[in-house]
């Protein structure tokens, strides 16, 4: 039975719910959204791992979703994560300097509704309003923050794990959005703009949450100190390379503010 049991978890989780629907409403009801993903490749160790369940709900849910497979048999439920850091024990120094970096970019998605209301592509100044949403995205989202998840933090686990494949994904869909938004202005489709700018703002308002509340609390369990200390240094080599940027887009930022809070 114990390799039967070992074999469903280092089965995709995909694969599981497809064979049995009803693990997916187990999920659901621990918060575990494995649904709407489109990669599929996450073994169930590794969604319950990344989700850091204490040891309790994890058993709970365990022993939920083998009465299902196994209905009428005793099966001994391993322990898979680690250990649940304290609440108020802080994330690793390049962790915490990512999720610092998301704080600038929310209060532009916050803006977003705003601008897109009052937006009129008609008007110079309504014109500029998008080119420097466009200008934050692809050199503070993109190139400053996002380069370091991409080329330095994501480099370290596997990537074909689907919470990174989503990431990833996420990416390329707000690099789509931003496109879009330039081509509205070049047309003056001031609607166009208007429905980047949301898509822009629904996707990435989700998109940092799961990396905040998921995926980053997840990476710190599994990085040694050694690993710390050269991702830190990888992060700081970004910001020596584009020393003026935090402090040109605080001030875009600010601007906005004053426009539309």
């Amino acid at each position: 039975m114990q390799n039967k049991v070992e074999e469903y978890l280092d089965t995709n989780i995909k694969d599981i719910m497809d064979q049995y629907p009803q693990v997916q409403d187990i999920l659901d009801s621990f918060d575990i959204g494995c649904a709407p993903c489109t990669s599929g490749t996450c073994m169930m160790r590794d969604i319950i791992d990344i989700h850091n369940l204490d040891e309790q709900n994890e058993k709970t849910m365990l022993s939920q979703i083998f009465d299902v497979i196994f209905p009428g048999e005793k099966v001994e439920i391993p322990r898979i994560a680690k250990e649940k850091k304290a609440i108020d024990s802080p994330l690793s120094p390049p962790l915490v300097k990512l999720i610092d970096e998301h704080k600038l970019i929310k209060r532009v998605l916050v803006l977003i509704p705003a601008i897109s209301e009052k937006l009129d592509l008609s008007k110079d100044d309504n014109i500029s309003w998008v080119k420097n949403i466009v200008d934050f995205i692809q050199n503070y989202a993109d190139k400053f923050h996002h380069a370091k998840e991409e080329d330095i933090l994501f480099a370290h686990y596997d990537q074909s794990l689907d919470i990174i494949q989503v990431m990833l994904k996420d990416h390329v869909s707000g690099r789509s959005y931003a496109k879009s938004m330039l081509e509205a202005v070049e047309e003056q489709n001031t609607e166009k703009a208007r429905v980047n700018l949301l898509k822009y703002r629904d996707l990435l308002t989700e998109h940092i949450k799961k990396e905040d509340e998921i995926l980053y609390p997840w990476m710190d369990r599994n990085m040694d100190i050694t690993t710390v200390g050269k991702m830190y240094s990888q992060f700081m080599n970004v910001d020596t390379m584009l020393p003026d940027v935090p402090q040109k887009y605080l001030v875009m930022v600010e601007e906005f503010e004053t426009l539309f809070e």
